[in-house]
């Protein structure tokens, strides 16, 4: 089974400038800025570049 993806997060509350969220699915509480490197990950990046043919 993959892992979750944290798809549904619910805001939990600021703290010294950090925002804290809950996944509604797993449980995990984390900062939103973790959570926003996890969406930023594109698996196209990851895939070696291939040359068109000429």
């Amino acid at each position: 089974m993959p892992g979750c993806e944290h798809n549904r997060t619910e805001f939990l509350m600021r703290r010294d400038g950090v925002d804290y969220v809950h996944c509604v699915e797993c449980g995990q509480v984390f900062e939103s800025d973790d959570l926003e490197q996890v969406s930023l990950y594109d698996e196209a990046e990851e895939e070696p570049r291939r040359k068109k043919a000429s």
